[in-house]
């Protein structure tokens, strides 16, 4: 997959954190939000460099589908019933404090 297109695939998540009410960002939309700014920059600084690009090819797609991942249970948790929101809470909170640093240390990988 081309740098490209983890930017038109990512547009939905930039969208639904956007469509939340300002004021009212949990820390799931935070987190979403930042991750996403993250990825971006990952991305930009790799169109800039293809021989970057191709050897952190892997790592990015990884990162990919971590922020897709942790997009639709946060779209679960925001639609579920007060029953099962703390079930896709708890996943949440694990996806968050496991894979979602990945991001982070790709960037500092890059920008060294």
């Amino acid at each position: 997959m081309d740098l490209e297109s983890y930017v038109k695939q990512n547009q939905k998540v930039i969208d639904f954190v956007n469509d939340v009410t300002p004021g009212h960002i949990d820390k799931y939309t935070g987190t979403l939000d930042y991750a996403t700014a993250r990825f971006n920059t990952i991305l930009l600084k790799l169109s800039q460099d293809a021989l970057k690009a191709d050897q952190y090819r892997e790592e990015v797609k990884e990162c990919f589908e971590i922020i897709q991942d942790f997009y639709s249970y946060t779209v679960k948790y925001t639609n579920t019933s007060r029953f099962f929101a703390p079930i896709i809470k708890l996943v949440l909170h694990y996806k968050g404090k496991v894979h979602i640093p990945k991001i982070k240390l790709l960037l500092e990988k890059i920008n060294n």
